[in-house]
């Protein structure tokens, strides 16, 4: 065992040198971070964040008079982000529409529920994502209730070809080909990030029938619902990070 460890090493090492000589230094080094430091180092981290999600005290907000709690996870440590508010808001309207036919629009709550609906995401791969383009989506069957945490924002500006009217398109195709008589559409987005998406949701053509606003107001990451030109006044990253006010836009049908 003694000389197959040692084969194995000069192996490496000539695998080093190779390196090194062919693709610098600077690249060798990157490598031997990504294999040998980064996985402890992620380790390490994700221990971390447990440790801060056990010791956190449970803390709530109020959404429209019902009492949620904030929601802690490691993934994109939503205790610093508006991912705090927008998880249990939308799980709490997924509890009122237990077995009925549901649509998440971008793969969010996956990172940390099993789900039991369908997921539509152009890019993300995964078990139930349907991978279509959300203005040319049109199921069999339509769906009780859409949900969607900061997706659409990205709609036609993080993409290669820019639109900013492409999300007005996407919101009409959900309430026409998607939407279910009497169902319910719950869309989430920040305020700030998208400032042609602002434009149009203050302008109200984003063909929402109701907008809840919430605001971040301190350092500890807690929200309160706030008039629409409270949260129009706000920037995003600034002065805290992310979103620091969000909108909750609702579709009926």
């Amino acid at each position: 065992m003694v000389y197959t460890y040692s084969i194995q090493g000069k192996d490496k090492f000539k695998e080093a040198v190779k390196i090194s000589k062919e693709e610098g230094l600077k690249s060798l080094f990157i490598k031997l971070f990504l294999y040998f430091i980064y996985p402890q180092l992620r380790y390490a981290l994700m221990m971390f964040s447990s440790i801060i999600i056990f010791f956190k005290p449970k803390r709530f907000f109020y959404f429209q008079g019902k009492k949620l709690f904030y929601f802690y996870h490691r993934y994109n440590t939503t205790w610093n982000n508006e991912r705090v508010i927008e998880v249990p808001i939308i799980t709490n309207y997924i509890k009122s529409f237990f077995k009925k036919r549901i649509l998440e629009v971008g793969a969010v709550l996956t990172h940390y529920y099993s789900p039991k609906w369908d997921i539509l995401d152009k890019f993300e791969k995964g078990k139930k994502i349907i991978n279509k383009d959300i203005i040319n989506f049109k199921p069999i069957k339509k769906y009780d209730l859409i949900i969607s945490i900061s997706t659409l924002e990205h709609v036609g500006f993080d993409e290669e070809i820019k639109d900013s009217k492409k999300i007005i398109k996407a919101i009409k195709n959900l309430k026409q080909n998607c939407l279910a008589p009497k169902g319910k559409c719950i869309i989430t987005m920040p305020i700030g990030y998208n400032l042609e998406t602002d434009k149009l949701l203050f302008a109200n053509k984003l063909g929402f029938k109701e907008k809840i606003f919430l605001k971040r107001i301190n350092k500890k990451n807690e929200w309160v619902e706030v008039p629409e030109e409270v949260a129009k006044s706000t920037t995003y990253n600034k002065p805290f990070n992310a979103a620091n006010s969000i909108v909750i836009g609702i579709i009926k049908k």
